[in-house]
């Protein structure tokens, strides 16, 4: 007898860039990763018009009036606040979505623990990758520390890239490379999990709500030594 489904079940995938390091990552997994679909996000107009995404989201820009958050991760939360119902409206047409954030800053500190919140809610599959300061942005310290606790505390499958051990096994790169060896990293980690995730969709479809609770199955706040291994 022929089987009743013949067509391929596929985890519908985006990728969410938050704030200016999010939304940098973005635009190298819009080339580099065609299979899912990216989103941007950002309350900095120029910095959002000059990524590369399938779509784009501008928040808050009411009150930022799109010059960013200027490193206040408070008004950064408040922002995705504001715009819960249009971040919910995006995020319905997925199973699965990574979000991507530079730690540190306003906008990826306090808007990506509210996107994450937002896609628990709905019942996805979440991942999160902070991407750590250098250290020598000592301003930047304690806002990303902050950051990565938040989102930690609200997607158990956060792991943090830390741009320091990028600079220590490659000390000849310029900032522009290493940033560039970063943005590589969590494209090349999307990828792999992506497989991974697919695979489990595939084999265990029908007992989804078990796979998202195991957590055994998942990496859980995992460091990112710079170059994805594992």
């Amino acid at each position: 007898m022929a089987p009743i489904f013949t067509s391929k079940i596929e985890a519908r995938t985006a990728v969410i860039g938050v704030g200016g390091a999010g939304c940098n990552v973005i635009s190298d997994i819009y080339w580099d990763l065609p299979s899912v679909d990216t989103i941007a996000v950002n309350t900095d107009k120029d910095a959002l018009l000059n990524t590369d995404a399938d779509r784009k989201l501008f928040i808050c820009k009411a009150v930022t009036k799109g010059e960013g958050t200027r490193g206040d991760s408070l008004l950064g939360r408040r922002c995705a606040q504001a715009h819960i119902e249009e971040i919910e409206d995006v995020l319905s047409n997925y199973d699965v979505v990574y979000i991507v954030a530079g730690m540190g800053g306003g906008t990826g500190s306090g808007a990506a623990p509210i996107i994450a919140e937002i896609a628990q809610r709905l019942n996805l599959v979440v991942f999160s990758i902070a991407i750590n300061p250098f250290s020598f942005e000592s301003a930047r310290v304690k806002t990303a520390r902050d950051g990565i606790a938040h989102l930690r505390s609200v997607c158990p499958m956060t792991v943090v890239v830390e741009n320091d051990l990028v600079l220590e096994k490659m000390a000849d790169l310029s900032m522009k490379d290493a940033f560039g060896i970063v943005n590589k990293s969590v494209s090349a980690y999307i990828s792999k999990q992506q497989r991974k995730v697919t695979s489990s969709f595939l084999e265990q479809f029908a007992h989804l709500g078990d796979f998202v609770k195991d957590k055994s199955k998942m990496p859980e706040n995992h460091v990112l030594k710079g170059v994805v291994s594992e």
